[in-house]
């Protein structure tokens, strides 16, 4: 008489099923924290940068009497880092920068500065120059 043994390895469908399913609700409530996570981030960078570039401008308006306008997108256009001595930094090519200034006159005495997140257009910061 011979008996029939079954060695059992691995996992049944049930417990892969199973498996997935966890795994399925885990990330339906830490990806959406992580995005979130990200924005905040991605906010607080731009303002940082922001308030820098404020600071060059800032620099330049009193050796200048004026405001610099220009920008700087790393994709290609730069009209700021040369005449500022100023470049970003640590950011990746994650934005891009724009200043416009206004006139008063014959003197460019007001400036608005937006740093832009380009992953999350509607990330944005912007400084206000009086």
């Amino acid at each position: 008489m011979s008996f029939i043994t079954y060695n059992q390895k691995g996992y049944t469908l049930v417990e892969l099923v199973v498996a997935v399913g966890i795994i399925g609700v885990l990330t339906s409530i830490a990806l959406p924290l992580y995005n979130g996570y990200i924005a905040t981030s991605a906010a607080a960078t731009a303002q940082a940068n922001a308030e820098t570039l404020a600071g060059f401008e800032d620099a330049y308006f009193y050796e200048n009497d004026t405001y610099l306008a220009g920008g700087y997108d790393p994709a290609g256009a730069d009209t700021l880092t040369a005449s500022l001595g100023w470049k970003p930094s640590g950011d990746k090519a994650q934005f891009t920068y724009k200043v416009e200034a206004g006139d008063s006159g014959a003197i460019t005495s007001s400036c608005k500065i937006t740093v832009t997140y380009k992953a999350d257009t509607s990330i944005q910061a912007i400084i206000k120059k009086p």
